[in-house]
């Protein structure tokens, strides 16, 4: 696999993100000046590589329209996976394969539809989900258990198996019994609040650490938004955890407009 080298805050001031082609007004987070860490670090891809952009009730397909568009040789690069609910919620997901021109390489990891419990004035207080016929509920009136370092360096979110990952036309990733095993994972954090913020850390954890625990030695997880303090806070628990437990890392952090804080994060998983 590659043995990634991590974009620079030079590398990425070097680019002219103007010349991309990206429609900054498209419905989803990813910036043409975020855009020039994505291609950075795709462009060093081969095409037996995977990347994995892992979305938040935000894959319209931006990310990964601007991959196909703007790395050296599409044709040649990386299949991506991306893994959302696809469904009407917090950004309209449910164009993916549209937007992303029907592409063979680009293939869908649909998780399950949680159920939204109310109260009477129909505020949510609670998350149903079912996988395999058993069903987890989070009862969001309460805070999540505390947890210890080690348990969160060990936590590992499934993500389905590879026949599940399909691309617009049903052909799957691979067989059922295949490992997932990206190389690159784009970490497309939610960066709106809701109304329970001690829940939205647990799941910001939850997904950081599970990114870093896919990564093979050398890979390389890229986190968006580590300017806002809710997403820093938990990037550094995870790499503090994982550090705890024997993990090493290397990270670059990148202004990616100028004037304004680090808002992009690379880490490269190396031990």
């Amino acid at each position: 696999m590659t043995d990634f080298v991590l974009p620079t805050q030079a590398a990425v001031d070097a680019l002219t993100p103007a010349s991309f082609t990206l429609t900054d007004s498209d419905v989803g987070y990813l910036t043409k000046e975020v855009g020039s860490v994505v291609k950075l670090l795709v462009d060093q891809m081969s095409s037996s590589e995977l990347v994995h952009v892992r979305s938040v009730r935000t894959a319209t397909g931006k990310t990964e329209k601007f991959i196909i568009d703007n790395i050296a040789d599409w044709s040649a690069g990386p299949k991506v996976v991306t893994t959302d609910i696809f469904t009407q919620t917090l950004m309209d997901t449910t164009n993916f394969f549209g937007y992303t021109g029907n592409d063979d390489k680009i293939y869908k990891n649909q998780l399950p539809v949680p159920v939204v419990g109310t109260n009477a004035d129909g505020d949510p207080i609670s998350l149903t989900t079912t996988v395999d016929g058993t069903a987890t509920v989070v009862d969001l009136t309460t805070d999540p258990d505390a947890r210890s370092r080690s348990q969160i360096a060990s936590h590992n979110s499934p993500l389905g198996t590879l026949n599940l990952m399909q691309n617009s036309s049903g052909t799957a990733l691979g067989e059922e019994a295949d490992e997932f095993e990206p190389d690159l994972i784009l970490c497309m954090l939610n960066p709106v609040a809701t109304a329970y913020p001690n829940w939205d850390s647990f799941g910001h954890v939850n997904h950081l650490t599970s990114a870093f625990n896919n990564l093979p030695i050398n890979g390389v997880m890229m986190i968006n938004h580590v300017e806002f303090d809710r997403i820093n806070d938990a990037l550094w628990l995870v790499l503090d955890s994982q550090v705890a437990a024997g993990h090493t890392y290397e990270a670059t952090w990148i202004v990616s407009e100028a004037g304004g804080l680090a808002d992009v994060g690379c880490i490269k998983r190396t031990g």
